[in-house]
């Protein structure tokens, strides 16, 4: 429970039943749900589990299974919702090491709320500066009116409220957590996303001060939904968990 809310959440352990290591993922947005795209999250889960590796999927509120309303969604709002989950986890199972992988906005929330105690992060086509591709949409003038006389404005199939409009005109990126990390950080993009330009994760690398990698998929969009793709995603996120985590 988050206030009055019910977040649903997916535990995924292995079948060691071990906790040792958890995995923190974060799906994206506006929207979204925790079996992230295309299942993204699931075949990872899995993935992971079958390296001894656990992991948890939550939906935010007002996304998937979760109980309230996603026009009340904020940043700040979905960082509190993280660390609820993952209060939860710590007391339910008690993991000794922690890992996080967010996607595209959830890489938002997670660098938002960033923990330096994370073995490794993955943070896949993340949205970093957020007014460099679609959420700049957002903030076109007749979105904001309409927001300012209804409450929300709709956007994409999702009601978009006005608190979100003013905290991404009031933060606007979300790289400082970056400059100078020491945790190891893996950044995983396609060549041809036209949601959020490729140039944030060659970017973002640059600032991360520890060990990164960026793998940039050639020819890939948004999401990397394509089978070849998909296997590319898989493999190099186990693998970068497995070795830092």
């Amino acid at each position: 429970m988050v206030d009055d809310d019910e977040i649903a959440v997916v535990v995924s352990l292995p079948a060691i039943d071990a906790t040792t290591q958890m995995v923190l993922m974060l799906h994206g947005g506006p929207g979204g749900q925790k079996d992230g795209p295309d299942n993204l999250y699931v075949d990872l889960a899995e993935r992971l589990a079958a390296v001894d590796i656990a992991s948890v999927r939550f939906d935010f509120r007002g996304c998937g299974e979760s109980t309230g309303r996603y026009r009340d969604m904020t940043m700040q709002r979905q960082v509190d919702e993280m660390r609820a989950v993952r209060t939860f986890v710590d007391q339910q199972y008690r993991p000794a090491r922690w890992a996080m992988i967010g996607d595209s906005y959830g890489a938002t929330i997670g660098l938002l709320g960033l923990d330096p105690a994370y073995r490794c992060m993955v943070l896949l086509w993340p949205a970093i500066w957020l007014l460099d591709g679609a959420f700049a949409s957002c903030l076109l003038p007749q979105n904001v009116a309409a927001a300012q006389q209804h409450g929300s404005v709709e956007l994409d199939g999702e009601q978009i409220g006005l608190g979100f409009l003013r905290e991404l005109q009031q933060i606007g990126e979300v790289s400082s957590p970056l400059a100078g990390l020491t945790t190891p950080t893996l950044f995983v993009h396609g060549t041809a996303d036209r949601e959020v330009p490729v140039r944030q994760s060659t970017r973002a690398g640059g600032l991360v001060a520890g060990e990164k990698k960026v793998v940039a998929v050639d020819d890939g969009d948004h999401c990397l939904s394509r089978p070849h793709e998909r296997e590319i995603v898989y493999r190099e996120t186990v693998n970068w968990i497995r070795r830092h985590g």
